[in-house]
């Protein structure tokens, strides 16, 4: 018969312990809507390289004849036009400008990347258990690092105490509070990472990307129609180029552009190709 004995838990061990186990599943899931964000951002840059190579360089070709041809009406205006003109933009009102209110980081990105290391870092490990999961956790703050991602570091740095698992020195009312602030803690960033999820799947690049695979499966190729559609723009702009030129060089009146504007135009990139017509 054995003689051993075991001593039951305290009703504050039991709660804590049910606390740990709660902190656990909440970190699982932020894990997880971390990695479906991941996996949306590479899907969606990935589409968007698609739409620059197929469609990006022939608006940037239609950027570039839409200047030469507003190049070319400059350098035919008259003084008296351009003084008229200069009349006109400075009686205009100008549009009021909102002033925007850039949040300041918190801490430097090095320093908190130094801030989360310094609580993480497999150094510190105190058994083979601990050093396995303080290198996979050292490995997401370098990634996030890599990728500038302060908000990442920020919630690591928010929701992460290595005393954790050993926390028999500490006070147990004092581990059982920073339990449930870190269980809070968590679940604010799972808000805000199925914020982050909602808001990129609603972006114009995402949308096109939806509308393109939806189209794709009636047999439509759509971004290979917004790319003829364009390149019949380019072929109307340089169309219309060459008019105003050789109007401009007999000293004709411009070129009156109605009859091509008619034409069915091309819809505008969506937003976050902006930056990519800008280079």
């Amino acid at each position: 018969m054995s003689t051993a004995i075991f001593r039951e838990p305290t009703p504050e061990e039991v709660e804590l312990g049910r606390q740990r186990h709660e902190l656990a599943s909440i970190r699982k899931a932020l894990a997880e809507r971390e990695l479906e964000l991941e996996h949306l951002r590479n899907q969606i840059l990935s589409f968007e390289a698609r739409y620059i190579r197929q469609i990006g360089v022939l608006y940037r070709q239609l950027d570039e004849w839409e200047e030469r041809i507003a190049e070319l009406k400059v350098s035919q205006e008259t003084p008296e036009e351009r003084e008229r003109y200069a009349r006109e933009a400075a009686q205009k009102p100008e549009a009021a400008v909102p002033e925007v209110q850039v949040p300041e980081p918190s801490l430097d990105l090095k320093i908190l990347f130094r801030e989360v290391a310094k609580l993480i870092h497999p150094d510190f490990a105190v058994d083979d258990h601990d050093e396995r999961h303080r290198t996979h956790l050292m490995a997401q703050a370098n990634e996030a690092y890599r990728r500038d991602d302060a908000a990442v570091l920020q919630r690591m740095l928010n929701g992460y105490d290595p005393s954790t698992d050993s926390w028999s020195s500490e006070d147990m009312a004092s581990a059982l509070a920073r339990t449930l602030m870190q269980i809070e803690q968590a679940k604010e960033d799972l808000k805000i990472v199925a914020s982050e999820i909602e808001a990129l799947g609603q972006s114009e690049m995402a949308l096109l990307k939806e509308r393109t695979a939806e189209e794709a499966l009636k047999g439509r190729d759509l971004l290979a129609e917004l790319a003829a559609l364009v390149k019949g723009n380019i072929g109307m702009a340089m169309r219309r180029y060459e008019l105003d030129l050789g109007r401009a060089r007999r000293k004709e009146k411009a070129f009156n552009p109605e009859a091509l504007l008619s034409a069915e135009t091309p819809p505008p990139p969506p937003r976050s190709f902006n930056r990519f017509r800008s280079r």
